[in-house]
């Protein structure tokens, strides 16, 4: 992905519930959590499966924590 790429999908986000920060092409924050993700490794279609994955295994975990 591209700088421009990456801060478009940072401003889109929130729309999804998603929050993300960035420095450059690298993901800092997803959702307050710290990371280093290098979106420059990927095309954009594929850091948006990686993200829609990383939600995916947050709520999982969420449902089999639910008392």
């Amino acid at each position: 992905m591209t700088q421009e790429q990456v801060e478009r999908l940072c401003q889109i986000a929130p729309k999804y519930g998603l929050y993300l920060e960035h420095q450059g092409s690298v993901i800092t924050k997803v959702d307050k959590q710290t990371t280093n993700l290098d979106t420059a490794k990927y095309m954009p279609d594929q850091f948006i499966d990686l993200l829609s994955q990383m939600i995916a295994t947050k709520m999982k975990a969420d449902l089999w924590q639910w008392q």
